[in-house]
């Protein structure tokens, strides 16, 4: 029996110290917007006290009424109504700050979170879906906010609200305020157990949202494809059902949620009741007045109210706490190192006149324990050289290239970049300053021409971009859009071909002026001739770059100083007979 307490007092434990971390990672956003959170709270704070003198002077003035004190009755209805006027304008400044200080904490956090996100080591975040990032960045970021926004108000006017009611109705009468308090041991003890029940209510409810996010994200990326495959129902049904988990999900956590209130609420209605009996009971006696007895009621619900409001915070922090623990699970992960920096540039400064090396030695990698990809890995791509690698589909050619670019590490050996003769680094997130890259895919954005290319260049002169596009064998039809480089793109380059999208993601690549450039497949789509331009282009623009090409095109490997073949757990140069032969076998 023992030996099972400890475990639970381990477990409480555990659920505590989460909590704890929770509540501390949070604190570090109220740490930093606490004047406006505190000029907040004060206008919270006065919203309450005001609440509580409007009680005290109904009473005043109930009683006033009822002694015919004229007098009397003009300054408490004076004091009434300057009260109630205070209320409209302090409310509607709150409403005012609350508005942008919510906007102001709200969009900071998220950036923050956004900027986290984006500098995470790619090989950690690699094994999250895009859309849960997305929610994860949004949603439960808007949740956290929200709560850091409220929490802290909501207690000190709550706080107030209970003590002020308290002291007043304690003042007047001890056993009413027990009476109002009787309440207080079942709405704890419910409080506690629906804590529980929402907490894992609100982890689901996040997973859910997610998920959705997820699906309608990928939905509407590959709505070209699903078209095509006739599968309009099939994704229709499936969003249903997404759906219908979302409101079974609801309905779910609703009828739990009403229970827990009809519970409370039966609870707090006979405690009122109480509580109006004993006032009818004393003024029945004599012993107090009509405003009295007004006030006692107020305050006895006010009692309720505040101390109801004091519990139903947990769940709130709660809530907030799982949107931060699925927030710290991103923000824990491991950042781009960028140690080199300095180096790095330095390498780039010397490569106009020396190039950039790219050696790979005895390298092994994998992406799970002891599921190899390669072992004892060789390869070197030297300055002003075209080095191909080629391989069955799935057997390592691009996870090479991320080796190459320091998305992903190697176990064994490493990666190593340079200027002959100079300075070396190992190739990590410092170093891709060194790299231009054009990935299976043809990655394009949202707007012009001109504005993808520019990504990579910002204060890119018109002249520039038509070099690299002339470069690049694009200008041949870019000349002929109506709007030239003030083309729209649109989303993913729908508007444009395969290969017109091949030759302005190689123009992009080629503005970047970087001294290495990778191109992963990023001249299937272009015919003979127009690719073996392209490529002679690329080295006559700059005679000391590096390019390493994944491909399976004859016609690249001819202009190639080297070819290596990936696959088999290997990577190792081949000569012409072996490259035939994989030709023959693809």
């Amino acid at each position: 029996m023992s030996n099972i307490k400890h475990i639970i007092q381990r477990i409480r434990e555990g659920r505590l110290k989460k909590l704890l971390a929770q509540l501390l990672w949070m604190y570090v956003y109220v740490r930093r917007y606490w004047l406006l959170i505190g000029a907040y709270i004060l206008l919270g704070a006065s919203g309450s006290v005001l609440s509580l003198g409007t009680s005290v002077v109904s009473r005043n003035l109930v009683d006033a009424i009822t002694g015919v004190n004229s007098l009397e009755i003009v300054r408490v209805a004076v004091t009434y109504v300057g009260v109630g006027v205070s209320q409209i304008f302090i409310n509607a400044v709150k409403s005012r700050l609350s508005l942008k200080v919510r906007l102001k904490v709200t969009n900071e956090i998220r950036a923050d979170i956004y900027e986290q996100v984006l500098r995470t080591n790619w090989e950690s975040l690699a094994k999250y879906r895009s859309g849960d990032l997305l929610y994860r960045v949004n949603g439960d970021a808007g949740t956290v906010a929200n709560t850091i926004l409220t929490f802290l108000p909501n207690v000190v006017t709550t706080l107030i609200s209970f003590g002020g009611a308290f002291v007043i109705v304690v003042q007047n009468d001890p056993w009413m305020a027990l009476i109002a308090l009787m309440g207080a041991p079942v709405s704890f003890l419910t409080s506690r157990y629906s804590a529980r029940k929402m907490q894992d209510f609100q982890r689901k409810n996040q997973n859910v949202a997610s998920d959705r996010t997820v699906f309608d994200q990928e939905t509407f990326q590959n709505l070209q494809f699903i078209k095509a495959f006739g599968m309009l129902d099939r994704v229709t049904e499936k969003f249903h059902k997404i759906q219908q988990e979302s409101v079974d999900l609801a309905l779910k956590q609703n009828k739990f949620q009403q229970s827990m209130t009809i519970a409370t609420s039966l609870v707090g209605q006979a405690v009122g009741y109480a509580c109006y009996g004993f006032a009818a009971f004393r003024l029945w006696q004599g012993q107090i007045s009509y405003g009295t007895m007004t006030m006692f009621v107020s305050m006895a619900g006010s009692l309720r109210g505040s101390f109801s409001g004091i519990l139903n915070m947990l769940p709130m922090v709660l809530r907030a706490g799982v949107s931060a623990e699925r927030i710290m699970e991103i923000t824990s992960l491991p950042r781009d190192s960028m140690e080199d920096k300095e180096e790095a540039e330095e390498i780039k400064r010397q490569a106009k006149d020396r190039g950039v090396f790219v050696h790979m030695e005895d390298v092994n990698f994998a992406y799970e324990e002891e599921k190899w990809i390669y072992r004892d890995g060789n390869f070197r791509a030297e300055p002003g050289e075209i080095v191909a690698l080629i391989g069955p589909s799935g057997q390592g050619k691009t996870t090479t290239l991320n080796l190459v670019l320091g998305l992903y590490h190697p176990q064994k050996g490493k990666v190593q970049v340079g200027n002959p003769g100079g300075q070396t680094l190992r190739a990590s997130s410092s170093t891709r300053c060194l790299f231009s890259y054009i990935p299976q895919g043809n990655i394009m954005f949202s707007g012009t021409i001109a504005d993808n290319l520019r990504m990579v260049k910002p204060d890119a002169s018109d002249q520039e971009l038509r070099e690299t596009l002339e470069a690049a064998c694009a200008w041949e039809f870019v000349e002929k859009l109506d709007k030239g480089m003030d083309t729209e793109v649109r989303e993913r380059g729908t508007r444009f071909s395969e290969g017109q999208k091949q030759r302005l993601s190689i123009a992009r690549a080629l503005l970047a002026d970087a001294p290495v450039m990778i191109l992963d497949e990023a001249t299937s789509a272009l015919d003979v001739a127009t690719e073996r331009r392209v490529l002679r282009r690329i080295i006559r623009k700059e005679p000391n770059r590096t390019v390493i090409v994944a491909a399976h095109r004859p016609s690249v490997f001819s202009m190639c100083s080297r070819v290596y073949k990936v696959g088999d757990g290997h990577v190792r140069e081949v000569n012409e007979e072996e490259i035939q032969e994989f030709l023959n076998e693809f």
